[in-house]
């Protein structure tokens, strides 16, 4: 979504509402896939993931002062704001929480790429940020951080299960033929956890070799799938 649709937009109790829609379809949409390719075994699986990143609380103070505008010119109207109305003043109070919630469904979606041994690769199509056009009413500070969050959501996806981001930069072609070398070229390591305890449900993975001189990419950690409830 574009900064001005997300301020045009009324709040609802965890933010822009069709924000989180947009991102909870993508995230499902990603996990789904995820979850099939577990069925695939023995070889190296790649996910490249094309997106602008996530921001669930994005222009917090350019969000509040557009509500709080609205809300002004309902109350010169005659409406009295009720929360019947499409603005609630205090719906804000729920973002607070947007952060954790960004980060719990991160590492969901981390955990189920390590469960199906899959690498996302994960490219932002924005290419170089700079800054919002012209006619949008953000501040710059807001922009750099709404940016950066965005960034940091897909660092996260591929740092945790293996792979690249490739944000902040133009250069695509160089990016797809670093994908393609690491996805053509590999060898596959397997094992089994000495681990009997089911209590500890994530495990950490290092990896290590005797070769100087070389980076070394993997998954640092795997999370053993729920039980799954009783059907009684």
């Amino acid at each position: 979504m574009k900064p001005q649709d997300i301020l045009d937009q009324p709040d609802g109790a965890q933010g822009p509402p069709e924000l989180r829609y947009r991102a909870h379809a993508a995230m499902s949409t990603v996990y789904d896939i995820l979850k099939n390719l577990e069925q695939v075994h023995n070889r190296r699986k790649a996910f490249i993931y094309i997106s602008n990143g996530y921001d669930f609380n994005p222009f917090e103070d350019s969000r509040r002062k557009a509500m709080n505008e609205r809300f002004s010119r309902l109350s010169q109207n005659g409406d009295d704001g009720s929360l019947d109305s499409d603005v609630n003043p205090f719906s804000m109070q729920g973002n607070r929480f947007a952060e954790a919630d960004l980060v719990s469904e991160l590492a969901e979606l981390t955990r189920q790429a390590n469960r199906a041994n899959a690498t996302l690769y994960t490219i932002d199509p924005r290419g170089l940020v700079g800054g919002p056009d012209l006619d949008e009413k953000i501040d710059m500070v807001e922009w750099q951080n709404h940016v950066t969050s965005t960034q940091n959501s897909l660092r996260v996806l591929a740092d945790l299960t293996g792979g690249i981001a490739v944000v902040n930069q133009n250069d695509f072609e160089k990016a797809l033929k670093r994908i393609d070398a690491e996805t053509s070229d590999y060898y596959i390591v397997g094992y089994y956890s000495n681990n009997p305890d089911p209590l500890q449900k994530r495990r950490k993975i290092e990896v290590k070799v005797k070769r100087q001189g070389m980076n070394v990419f993997h998954k640092t950690f795997y999370t053993l799938r729920p039980k799954e409830a009783s059907s009684r």
